[in-house]
This record gives structure tokens, sequence and C-alpha cells, in this order.
């Protein structure tokens, strides 16, 4: 299939051909699907969240999507980032959360989903220097399926200790300065 700079980049909101789309994207897991299907629409039309989608235009399929917003994230002592050296005692920090991350069955296992997270790292970046959004970290909620992807492409364990847990789902994180290696000058 096609590597992400073959693929389209469009906003779910934007985008002409959604409900045939929408329908053929499968992702293997069924809380996702669902979310795709019924809800990132609505959500996206509302900003409650931006849902950005990969659009493989010579074969009409939507290759996979992600889910973002605004938001903040508590920390306390216990947790594996590094605090503010301006003020200590902070202990809620601005961030931008992925609620959803999803490559189509169909494109999985060939480096895409790295690439559109590469890209996405570059495109806080950008939107940070041109907008000044600041933030200081990026998170999702990963699955236990899903963790090593993550760690793969920088995130690390909130609470580290969850780590040799196997639990079902953890708090991952990467570091605005981390993002950094990742971007692309």
């Amino acid at each position: 299939m096609s590597s992400s700079n073959e693929l389209k980049k469009i906003r779910l909101n934007t985008f002409v051909n959604i409900s045939n789309d929408i329908k053929s994207f499968n992702c293997g897991d069924v809380k996702l699907n669902d979310f795709f299907y019924k809800d990132a629409l609505g959500l996206d039309e509302e900003n409650n969240l931006a849902t950005v989608i990969y659009y493989d235009e010579e074969y009409k399929k939507i290759a996979a999507f992600y889910t973002l917003s605004a938001s903040s994230i508590q920390m306390d002592e216990n947790d594996s980032y590094e605090k503010s050296k301006v003020k200590e005692t902070m202990t809620e920090f601005s961030a931008i959360k992925i609620h959803y991350f999803a490559v189509d069955v169909e494109y999985q296992n060939q480096g895409l989903g790295k690439q559109i997270m590469t890209n996405l790292f570059s495109d806080l970046i950008d939107a940070d220097f041109e907008y000044n959004i600041g933030f200081k970290v990026l998170y999702l909620e990963a699955l236990l399926n899903a963790m090593d992807f993550y760690s793969n492409v920088g995130f690390n364990y909130l609470k580290p200790w969850e780590e040799p847990l196997n639990l079902s789902s953890s708090i991952m994180l990467i570091n605005y300065e981390d993002l950094e290696y990742f971007y692309k000058f």
C-alpha cells in the first residue's frame, strides 16, 4: 500500500466522501472502529475533538486516522516526568491528548503508523511555533496491544511501575523536548 507521503491528510469534517469511506475503515479493534463510525465526525464538527484522516486516493480508502484535543494532565511526584524548574509545586501541565490513533488493517505493519506519528510530532511543533499554543506533553491512554508501538516512537509510561503489569491500558506521554528529536527541520 502507500506511504504517508502518498496519502492525503484531511481534517475529517472537510472530507467530501465521508459515509462510504468511513464505513470501509477497519483497524481491527471494535471500540476504535465504533468511535470512528459513530462519533468522530460529530465531535469534529462540534470542534470538541479534531480528527485527521490519511486518505489513499489511489485505492479510495481511509488508511489511518487520529483524534486530538487541547488538554491538561495531572501529575504527582511519583510520575516519570520532568517537573517545572520555575514552579516546582506545579501538578497540572498543558498538554495535547491523542484520544484515538488507528491504522486500517490493510496498512498495518508497514511503518505507516510511525510515519504518521512522526508527522504529527512535526505538525504540533510547527503549530506551537506559528500559533504559540504552548504545551508541555503529548499524551494518550495506550491499550495493551499498542504499548510497544508507542514506546518505540518515543512515549514513556507516566507511571513506570505500570509497565511490567500488563494492564489493559496505561497513560503514556512524550515531553515537548523529546518531540523535537523527531522534528523535520
